[in-house]
């Protein structure tokens, strides 16, 4: 399963790479816009799949288990492996099945406010996963798809830092409540 949604994702990226290319883009600066494109689609849909409901428990089981992964030894599991990455994304997964008996956080709210608000948080906590996934995979085999200047976005160090602090800050200004 997981194999068919990464050559799904691969190939929307190629299709959009390949119609870009037709229009006189570099090829460079055409699998990066297929990238950003295939990566806004990803956090629209990942907010409207999760919902406002677990929205915020699905942030904070990335944050469990990127925690899980760190304090792992190396010799156990190397961080960069596929291995890696499926431990995170199936913590992340278990988690996600258990927390309704965890936590109960939601964003709340309705009409074009609560979607703005939606939208924004889908998309730093997207932004995170895709850090998370793309650091997990390893620079070497993503460069193979992407340019380095779009892993530098998503893995680089101060990437990393950014996207995994992003989404807390919005959290604290998107839930704060209007003075009347």
């Amino acid at each position: 399963m997981k194999l068919l949604i990464i050559k799904l994702a691969i190939l929307v990226m190629s299709v959009f790479q390949d119609l870009f290319t037709k229009f006189g883009l570099p090829e460079n600066l055409a699998g990066d816009i297929s990238f950003l494109i295939l990566f806004l689609v990803v956090s629209i849909a990942f907010g409207m799949f999760v919902g406002r409901f677990r929205l915020i428990n699905v942030l904070i089981n990335v944050y469990i288990a990127i925690a899980i992964l760190t304090v792992i030894p190396k010799e156990i599991l190397e961080p960069t492996s596929l291995a890696a990455l499926f431990v995170f994304i199936a913590t992340v997964i278990v988690l996600t099945m258990i927390d309704s008996h965890l936590f109960d956080i939601h964003l709340s709210g309705s009409g074009g406010s609560f979607f703005w608000r939606l939208f924004v948080m889908s998309f730093f906590e997207s932004g995170l996963i895709f850090s998370v996934l793309i650091s997990f995979w390893g620079k070497k085999t993503m460069i193979e798809y992407i340019s380095s200047d779009i892993y530098n976005v998503f893995a680089s160090p101060y990437a990393r830092v950014f996207w995994m602090l992003a989404p807390l800050f919005v959290l604290f200004f998107i839930n704060k409540k209007e003075s009347k």
